[in-house]
C-alpha cells in the first residue's frame, strides 16, 4: 500500500490526466445522450477502474524491476553499466545512484585494502614473535650452562632482563591474537589445579628470590577453557603480584584458592598478595589499555597491557574477572568459570 501510495504520488500528472479524460468523454456521452449515458455508466466506471488498474499494473513491475537493477548495480551482483541505469531511470534519479554506487565502491575498496594491511601486520607479528624467541633461547642456555662465570649480580640482573623481555614478548603475542580476525581458541577440559601448579613452576625462580611465600589451596577442579588462554591470564596476574611486592613488609606472600561456590553454581579462583595494591581511585581504569596510575615508580614504567589483556581474555572464555585492592595492604583478582557438566 506504501508503495502504490509512492507511486501514485509519483505519477500523479498521468493519473490526473487519465481521470479528467474519463470525465471528458462522460461529458460527452451526457451531452449526446443523456438516457444512454446512465445506461452506460457503470460499464464506463468498469472500464475506467480497469484501465487503471492496468496501469497501476504495468507501472508496479515497473518499479520492481527499477528497484532490482538498482540493487544490482549497487551490490554489484551483476555488471550494468551506466548507460542502462540512465537508460531506465531519471537523469537526477541516474546521478544519485551512480554518485552512490561510486561512494559503496570507493569505501569497499578501502575496507579491502585495510584488511589486507590488518593481515600482514598479524603476519609480521607472529613471525617477530616467533624471531625473537631464538635469541631469548640461546640467552636462557647461556645463563643456565654460563651461571658460574657470571658474577650473581650479573647473573641476577640478566635473569631479570630474560624474565621482561619474555613478558613483553607474550604479551603481544596475545595483544595480536586477541585483535585477529580469526581466532584459534581450543576449548577442552582443564585441571584449574595443574594450571596454577604449571605457573607457578614457572615463577619458582623469582618467587625465591623475592622471599614470597606460596600457598596454593585449589580443589581438584575441571573448567572448559582455552589452556593456552587460561595459562597467559595466570601468568600476567601472578607476574604482577611478583613485581608489585611491597619490599618494606618483612612477610611477603602469594595465596591462591580454587573452589566451588555452590551460592552462584560458579568456580571460584581467588589470586590475593600483600603487595603494594592500588589506590581506590585508580580501581576502576586497571582493565583499561595502557593504564598504569601514579602510585609507584614501578607502575609509571609499566606499558598498562597485563591486566587489560587479562580482561580480554577472559572474556573471550566467558571468565568474570573482577579485582578489590587496598592501598598498601594488597591486591585480590577473583575470576568466575562457569559450571560444566561433563560426561562420564
Amino acid at each position: 500500500m506504501v508503495r502504490l501510495w509512492r507511486m501514485c504520488r509519483e505519477y500523479s500528472l498521468f493519473l490526473f490526466l487519465l481521470l479528467a479524460t474519463d470525465l471528458l468523454f462522460g461529458f460527452f456521452l451526457w451531452l449526446m445522450d443523456e438516457r444512454g449515458f446512465w445506461v452506460l455508466i457503470g460499464v464506463f466506471a468498469v472500464l475506467s477502474v480497469g484501465v487503471f488498474g492496468v496501469a497501476a499494473g504495468v507501472m508496479l513491475r515497473r518499479e520492481e524491476k527499477r528497484r532490482r537493477m538498482a540493487e544490482e548495480y549497487l551490490e554489484h551482483s551483476v555488471e550494468l553499466s551506466e548507460q542502462r541505469i540512465f537508460q531506465e531511470f531519471s537523469p537526477r534519479e541516474a546521478e544519485q545512484l551512480v554518485q552512490i554506487g561510486s561512494e559503496l565502491r570507493d569505501r569497499e575498496g578501502a575496507l579491502q585494502a585495510e584488511h589486507r594491511l590488518r593481515e600482514e601486520y598479524e603476519n609480521y607479528v607472529e613471525v617477530w614473535v616467533h624471531e625473537i624467541k631464538v635469541p631469548l633461547s640461546l640467552m636462557t642456555l647461556l645463563l643456565d650452562n654460563r651461571q658460574d662465570e657470571m658474577s650473581p649480580v650479573l647473573y641476577q640482573r640478566l635473569l631479570y632482563v630474560r624474565r621482561q623481555i619474555s613478558e613483553y614478548v607474550t604479551q603481544i603475542l596475545y595483544y595480536a591474537r586477541l585483535k585477529a580476525s580469526h581466532r584459534d581458541d581450543c576449548l577442552e577440559r582443564v585441571s584449574l589445579r595443574e594450571c596454577c601448579q604449571e605457573v607457578l613452576d614457572q615463577y619458582k625462580a623469582v618467587l625465591e628470590e623475592e622471599r614470597i611465600h606460596v600457598s596454593c589451596d585449589v580443589d581438584d577442579l575441571y573448567v572448559v577453557s582455552d589452556r593456552k588462554g587460561l595459562l597467559f591470564i595466570l601468568e600476567q596476574v601472578i607476574g604482577n603480584a611478583c613485581k608489585y611486592m611491597d619490599e618494606r613488609k618483612s612477610e611477603k606472600y602469594l595465596k591462591i584458592n580454587g573452589f566451588l561456590d555452590c551460592q552462584i553454581n560458579k568456580i571460584v579462583l581467588n589470586i590475593a598478595d600483600n603487595g603494594i595494591g592500588v589506590k581506590k581511585a585508580d580501581l576502576p581504569f586497571l582493565f583499561d589499555q595502557g593504564f598504569t596510575g601514579d602510585t609507584d615508580a614501578r607502575k609509571r614504567k609499566a606499558t598498562g597491557m597485563g591486566l587489560y589483556l587479562v580482561k580480554q581474555m577472559a572474556e573471550n572464555l566467558n571468565i568474570d574477572v573482577q579485582v578489590k585492592s587496598e592501598y598498601g595492604e594488597g591486591f585480590v583478582l577473583e575470576m568466575e568459570f562457569p559450571v560444566v557438566e561433563f560426561g562420564v
